[in-house]
């Protein structure tokens, strides 16, 4: 009886200086709340991140490529569109689409890059944005 009133008290302590700690700390914001909250020190590029990959995952797919290339062109991707993102004028745009294009295109074997431009002509004749994430959503 006297070890369970003791261990108890022990017990009641020990989550009492828990407790106590768990408030001092408080848990810290995600990259959502900090932006909402306006706190961010560089712009965030979670929702580019998220366009890219599943750009890219559309055209691993699209042009079965291998993990090297996998690699490649999400890179290319995800730089392409925090490029777009930070584009002041049209001429930047222009460019950052041209030099993801060049890139991709040297990473592609060449029956890829076939499919690719049917990818991109077909995107250019349905007048969407060429950087295949409306035919993504399709």
């Amino acid at each position: 009886m006297i070890w369970t009133r003791t261990f108890g008290l022990m017990l009641m302590g020990w989550l009492s200086v828990a407790g106590a700690r768990a408030a001092g700390h408080p848990k810290p914001l995600t990259t959502a709340q900090a932006e909402a909250r306006n706190e961010m020190a560089t712009p965030s590029f979670s929702g580019q991140l998220y366009e890219a990959r599943r750009v890219s995952s559309f055209l691993a797919d699209a042009l079965v490529l291998n993990n090297a290339q996998q690699h490649a062109v999400e890179a290319y991707t995800t730089a392409k569109f925090e490029a777009l993102s930070l584009a002041v004028t049209a001429a930047d745009t222009a460019e950052a689409l041209q030099q993801y294009r060049q890139a991709v295109r040297r990473v592609l074997a060449p029956s890829q890059r076939g499919a690719y431009a049917v990818l991109c002509q077909h995107q250019t004749d349905t007048l969407l944005p060429l950087d295949s994430s409306e035919l993504a959503l399709r």
